[in-house]
Protein backbone atom coordinates (compact mmCIF):
# COMPACT_ATOMS: atom_id res chain seq x y z
CA UNK A 1 0.00 0.00 0.00
CA UNK A 2 2.90 2.39 0.61
CA UNK A 3 4.15 2.09 -2.97
CA UNK A 4 0.62 2.63 -4.21
CA UNK A 5 0.31 5.69 -1.97
CA UNK A 6 3.61 7.08 -3.28
CA UNK A 7 2.37 6.67 -6.85
CA UNK A 8 -1.03 8.22 -6.23
CA UNK A 9 0.49 11.20 -4.37
CA UNK A 10 2.88 11.97 -7.22
CA UNK A 11 2.32 15.40 -8.75
CA UNK A 12 2.12 13.91 -12.26
CA UNK A 13 -0.54 11.32 -11.32
CA UNK A 14 -3.97 11.97 -12.87
CA UNK A 15 -6.63 11.59 -10.16
CA UNK A 16 -10.11 10.30 -10.99
CA UNK A 17 -11.70 13.42 -9.60
CA UNK A 18 -10.54 16.95 -8.89
CA UNK A 19 -11.49 17.95 -5.33
CA UNK A 20 -12.19 21.54 -4.29
CA UNK A 21 -12.42 22.95 -7.81
CA UNK A 22 -16.02 22.05 -8.73
CA UNK A 23 -17.13 25.64 -9.27
CA UNK A 24 -14.16 26.53 -11.49
CA UNK A 25 -14.56 23.26 -13.43
CA UNK A 26 -18.23 23.99 -14.13
CA UNK A 27 -17.49 27.55 -15.26
CA UNK A 28 -14.79 26.50 -17.73
CA UNK A 29 -16.83 23.52 -18.94
CA UNK A 30 -20.00 25.56 -19.40
CA UNK A 31 -18.23 28.29 -21.35
CA UNK A 32 -16.31 25.98 -23.71
CA UNK A 33 -19.27 23.65 -24.24
CA UNK A 34 -21.52 26.61 -25.06
CA UNK A 35 -19.06 27.96 -27.64
CA UNK A 36 -18.68 24.54 -29.29
CA UNK A 37 -22.45 24.04 -29.46
CA UNK A 38 -22.93 27.49 -31.01
CA UNK A 39 -20.03 27.00 -33.43
CA UNK A 40 -18.39 30.16 -32.15
CA UNK A 41 -14.90 31.17 -31.06
CA UNK A 42 -13.98 32.66 -27.73
CA UNK A 43 -11.28 33.16 -25.15
CA UNK A 44 -11.17 32.12 -21.50
CA UNK A 45 -8.46 33.54 -19.26
CA UNK A 46 -7.59 31.38 -16.25
CA UNK A 47 -5.28 32.91 -13.65
CA UNK A 48 -3.91 32.01 -10.23
CA UNK A 49 -0.63 31.40 -8.45
CA UNK A 50 1.24 28.12 -9.22
CA UNK A 51 -0.18 24.91 -7.79
CA UNK A 52 -3.83 25.97 -7.61
CA UNK A 53 -5.17 23.35 -10.03
CA UNK A 54 -5.57 25.52 -13.13
CA UNK A 55 -4.07 23.17 -15.72
CA UNK A 56 -5.48 20.05 -14.02
CA UNK A 57 -8.96 21.59 -14.14
CA UNK A 58 -8.66 22.41 -17.85
CA UNK A 59 -7.43 18.87 -18.59
CA UNK A 60 -10.46 17.47 -16.70
CA UNK A 61 -12.75 19.75 -18.74
CA UNK A 62 -11.21 18.57 -22.02
CA UNK A 63 -11.58 14.90 -21.01
CA UNK A 64 -15.27 15.53 -20.25
CA UNK A 65 -15.78 17.34 -23.56
CA UNK A 66 -14.05 14.57 -25.53
CA UNK A 67 -16.38 12.01 -23.93
CA UNK A 68 -19.42 14.12 -24.82
CA UNK A 69 -18.19 14.62 -28.38
CA UNK A 70 -17.69 10.86 -28.79
CA UNK A 71 -21.27 10.37 -27.56
CA UNK A 72 -22.39 12.92 -30.21
CA UNK A 73 -23.73 15.22 -27.50
CA UNK A 74 -21.61 18.15 -28.76
CA UNK A 75 -19.82 18.83 -32.07
CA UNK A 76 -16.42 17.13 -32.49
CA UNK A 77 -13.35 19.27 -31.93
CA UNK A 78 -9.57 19.07 -32.19
CA UNK A 79 -7.53 19.80 -29.04
CA UNK A 80 -4.07 21.35 -28.94
CA UNK A 81 -1.94 22.09 -25.89
CA UNK A 82 0.78 24.73 -26.18
CA UNK A 83 3.09 25.02 -23.16
CA UNK A 84 5.11 28.21 -22.97
CA UNK A 85 7.85 26.48 -20.97
CA UNK A 86 8.42 23.89 -23.71
CA UNK A 87 8.89 26.34 -26.58
CA UNK A 88 12.34 27.78 -27.28
CA UNK A 89 10.69 30.63 -29.19
CA UNK A 90 7.16 31.92 -28.55
CA UNK A 91 6.49 32.10 -32.30
CA UNK A 92 6.75 28.29 -32.50
CA UNK A 93 3.16 28.36 -31.22
CA UNK A 94 2.10 29.47 -34.72
CA UNK A 95 3.61 26.35 -36.31
CA UNK A 96 1.91 24.11 -33.72
CA UNK A 97 -1.49 25.68 -34.34
CA UNK A 98 -1.09 25.54 -38.12
CA UNK A 99 -0.33 21.79 -37.99
CA UNK A 100 -3.63 21.24 -36.18
CA UNK A 101 -5.68 23.64 -38.31
CA UNK A 102 -4.29 22.27 -41.58
CA UNK A 103 -4.72 18.68 -40.40
CA UNK A 104 -1.21 17.88 -41.62
CA UNK A 105 0.87 16.47 -38.76
CA UNK A 106 3.71 15.80 -41.19
CA UNK A 107 3.94 19.46 -42.18
CA UNK A 108 6.81 20.12 -39.78
CA UNK A 109 8.81 22.06 -42.35
CA UNK A 110 6.59 25.14 -42.09
CA UNK A 111 8.46 27.95 -40.35
CA UNK A 112 6.72 30.03 -37.65
CA UNK A 113 6.65 33.00 -40.05
CA UNK A 114 5.03 30.99 -42.84
CA UNK A 115 2.62 29.39 -40.34
CA UNK A 116 1.59 32.88 -39.18
CA UNK A 117 0.87 33.99 -42.75
CA UNK A 118 -1.25 30.89 -43.36
CA UNK A 119 -3.12 31.29 -40.07
CA UNK A 120 -3.91 34.94 -40.78
CA UNK A 121 -5.30 33.97 -44.20
CA UNK A 122 -7.25 31.05 -42.70
CA UNK A 123 -8.94 33.00 -39.91
CA UNK A 124 -9.59 36.12 -41.97
CA UNK A 125 -11.64 34.08 -44.44
CA UNK A 126 -13.08 31.76 -41.78
CA UNK A 127 -16.42 33.59 -41.87
CA UNK A 128 -16.89 32.31 -45.42
CA UNK A 129 -16.25 28.69 -44.52
CA UNK A 130 -19.13 26.25 -44.30
CA UNK A 131 -20.66 24.92 -41.08
CA UNK A 132 -18.77 21.65 -41.54
CA UNK A 133 -15.45 23.40 -40.82
CA UNK A 134 -13.62 22.07 -37.78
CA UNK A 135 -13.71 23.37 -34.20
CA UNK A 136 -10.46 23.82 -32.30
CA UNK A 137 -9.83 24.06 -28.56
CA UNK A 138 -6.37 25.35 -27.65
CA UNK A 139 -4.91 25.30 -24.13
CA UNK A 140 -2.15 27.89 -23.86
CA UNK A 141 -0.40 26.92 -20.64
CA UNK A 142 2.28 29.02 -18.93
CA UNK A 143 1.12 31.97 -21.02
CA UNK A 144 3.47 34.25 -19.06
CA UNK A 145 6.36 32.58 -20.93
CA UNK A 146 4.91 33.52 -24.33
CA UNK A 147 5.16 37.27 -23.76
CA UNK A 148 7.43 38.83 -26.38
CA UNK A 149 8.56 42.44 -26.78
CA UNK A 150 6.04 42.92 -29.60
CA UNK A 151 3.35 40.90 -27.73
CA UNK A 152 2.25 39.57 -31.13
CA UNK A 153 1.88 35.89 -30.18
CA UNK A 154 -0.45 36.45 -27.24
CA UNK A 155 -2.33 39.18 -29.12
CA UNK A 156 -2.99 36.95 -32.14
CA UNK A 157 -4.11 33.98 -30.05
CA UNK A 158 -6.51 36.29 -28.19
CA UNK A 159 -7.69 38.00 -31.39
CA UNK A 160 -8.30 35.06 -33.76
CA UNK A 161 -11.15 33.57 -31.66
CA UNK A 162 -13.08 36.86 -32.08
CA UNK A 163 -13.10 36.71 -35.90
CA UNK A 164 -16.42 35.61 -37.46
CA UNK A 165 -16.63 31.85 -37.95
CA UNK A 166 -13.22 31.14 -36.42
CA UNK A 167 -14.54 28.24 -34.29
CA UNK A 168 -11.35 28.68 -32.25
CA UNK A 169 -11.64 28.45 -28.45
CA UNK A 170 -8.51 29.52 -26.58
CA UNK A 171 -8.10 28.69 -22.88
CA UNK A 172 -5.19 30.78 -21.64
CA UNK A 173 -3.60 29.79 -18.32
CA UNK A 174 -1.24 32.16 -16.51
CA UNK A 175 0.05 32.98 -13.04
CA UNK A 176 -0.82 36.69 -13.17
CA UNK A 177 -4.27 38.28 -13.26
CA UNK A 178 -3.27 41.43 -15.14
CA UNK A 179 -1.60 39.87 -18.18
CA UNK A 180 -4.39 40.89 -20.62
CA UNK A 181 -4.06 44.49 -19.41
CA UNK A 182 -0.33 44.42 -20.07
CA UNK A 183 -0.68 42.91 -23.54
CA UNK A 184 -3.66 44.74 -25.02
CA UNK A 185 -5.05 48.24 -25.20
CA UNK A 186 -8.41 48.95 -23.59
CA UNK A 187 -10.40 49.07 -26.85
CA UNK A 188 -9.05 45.73 -27.99
CA UNK A 189 -9.64 44.19 -24.57
CA UNK A 190 -13.28 45.24 -24.45
CA UNK A 191 -13.84 43.86 -27.96
CA UNK A 192 -12.48 40.46 -26.93
CA UNK A 193 -15.14 40.02 -24.25
CA UNK A 194 -12.89 37.55 -22.46
CA UNK A 195 -14.28 35.26 -19.75
CA UNK A 196 -11.97 35.49 -16.72
CA UNK A 197 -11.70 32.87 -14.00
CA UNK A 198 -9.31 33.27 -11.06
CA UNK A 199 -8.17 30.31 -8.96
CA UNK A 200 -7.55 31.30 -5.33
CA UNK A 201 -4.76 29.54 -3.37
CA UNK A 202 -5.98 26.37 -1.65
CA UNK A 203 -7.01 26.69 2.00
CA UNK A 204 -5.85 24.38 4.79
CA UNK A 205 -9.02 22.27 4.63
CA UNK A 206 -8.84 22.01 0.84
CA UNK A 207 -5.21 20.86 0.97
CA UNK A 208 -6.17 18.16 3.50
CA UNK A 209 -8.98 17.00 1.21
CA UNK A 210 -6.61 16.87 -1.78
CA UNK A 211 -4.24 14.49 0.06
CA UNK A 212 -7.07 12.32 1.42
CA UNK A 213 -8.81 12.24 -1.97
CA UNK A 214 -5.61 11.12 -3.71
CA UNK A 215 -5.11 8.31 -1.21
CA UNK A 216 -8.74 7.17 -1.45
CA UNK A 217 -8.50 7.28 -5.24
CA UNK A 218 -5.58 4.85 -5.07
CA UNK A 219 -7.68 2.52 -2.87
CA UNK A 220 -5.43 3.35 0.06
CA UNK A 221 -7.25 4.20 3.34
CA UNK A 222 -5.65 7.52 4.37
CA UNK A 223 -5.62 6.62 8.07
CA UNK A 224 -3.48 3.55 7.38
CA UNK A 225 -0.80 5.54 5.57
CA UNK A 226 -0.59 8.95 7.22
CA UNK A 227 -1.59 10.16 10.66
CA UNK A 228 -4.38 12.73 10.43
CA UNK A 229 -2.31 15.16 12.51
CA UNK A 230 0.56 14.91 10.01
CA UNK A 231 -1.74 15.85 7.14
CA UNK A 232 -3.20 18.67 9.25
CA UNK A 233 0.23 20.15 10.09
CA UNK A 234 1.44 19.91 6.50
CA UNK A 235 -1.77 21.54 5.26
CA UNK A 236 -1.45 24.40 7.77
CA UNK A 237 2.14 25.10 6.77
CA UNK A 238 1.53 25.01 3.02
CA UNK A 239 -1.66 27.10 3.29
CA UNK A 240 0.26 29.68 5.33
CA UNK A 241 2.97 30.03 2.69
CA UNK A 242 1.52 29.41 -0.77
CA UNK A 243 -1.60 27.23 -0.91
CA UNK A 244 0.28 25.17 -3.52
CA UNK A 245 -1.18 21.66 -3.92
CA UNK A 246 2.04 20.36 -5.50
CA UNK A 247 3.93 21.31 -2.34
CA UNK A 248 1.69 19.31 0.00
CA UNK A 249 1.80 16.29 -2.33
CA UNK A 250 5.62 16.40 -2.26
CA UNK A 251 5.65 16.75 1.54
CA UNK A 252 3.16 13.88 1.94
CA UNK A 253 5.31 11.57 -0.15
Amino acid sequence: PYLRALATLHVSATPDDLPCRDEEFERVLGKVEGLLEEGEGGCIYVSGVPGTGKTATVHAVVRTLHARAQASEIPPFTFLEVNGLKLTDAREAYAELWRVVSGDDMDKRVSPGEALRRLVAYFERSGRRGPEAGCFVVLMDELDQLITTKQDVVYNFFNWPTLPGSRLVVIAVANTMDLPERVMAGKVRSRLGMERINFAPYTRDQLKEIVNSRLRGGNVPPEKIMHADAIQIAAMRVAGVSGDARRILDISR
